[in-house]
């Protein structure tokens, strides 16, 4: 079977923090366990960075029931960044919702499940969130319900790359440049303007 496309974390990561900065709301990164991406904003909120090739929020609780703790809790917000089409590369949306709204929905869509009498074992910690309506009835269409946390414009995962015309390996240097810079400023959460790489081609 072919693998579907995506695309890397890195990349819809990048593109979701410079469409916060466009959004006048600039990301301070945190230090923070494991792979958890926890930032700041300017006035000391934090938020908490969740990114997806599909369109849905995964939550994990840690115990079945509707009480459970998430791990989307802890933080004052939650930005979710996906693809505008998913597993594709170009346009990237993104949602900046309160944490306790996203958690709320979680518990909710969840107690709704159990109430509809799921064949289970009660070990169900996985709970999805779609943004898609044609998704599974109890959990969809958050693309609606939550446009009111949707973030103005789009970030894109492809920034155009001026090409060198007079060396077409330069040009392709320069676009490895280019990506390398974006995954720098993603993982400092800096803007991409504020990294700069040099290359010296006349050192042998």
């Amino acid at each position: 079977m072919k693998k579907r496309d995506r695309v890397e974390s890195a990349d819809l990561l990048a593109a979701g923090l410079e469409l916060m900065r466009t959004n006048g709301k600039p990301l301070q990164k945190l230090d923070s366990p494991g792979r958890s991406m926890i930032y700041a904003l300017p006035g000391g909120e934090t938020v908490r960075v969740r990114t997806c090739n599909d369109h849905i929020l995964i939550v994990v609780a840690d115990r079945p029931d509707a009480e459970a703790k998430l791990n989307i809790e802890g933080t004052d917000w939650l930005l979710i960044i996906m693809p505008e089409i998913e597993r594709q590369r170009g346009d990237v949306i993104a949602y900046l919702v309160p944490s306790s709204v996203a958690a709320d929905a979680a518990r909710q869509t969840h107690r709704d499940w159990l109430a509809t009498q799921p064949d289970t074992k009660g070990t169900n910690t996985t709970w999805n969130l779609w943004f898609r309506a044609d998704a599974p009835g109890k959990a969809n269409n958050y693309a609606e319900k939550w446009q009111a946390y949707r973030l103005s414009g789009t970030g894109s995962t492809e920034k155009p790359v001026d090409p060198l015309p007079e060396s077409p390996v330069r040009g392709g240097i320069k676009a490895e440049v280019e990506n390398a810079r974006r995954r720098i400023a993603a993982a400092a959460g800096v803007p991409i303007e504020a990294v700069r790489i040099t290359i010296d081609f006349g050192v042998a």
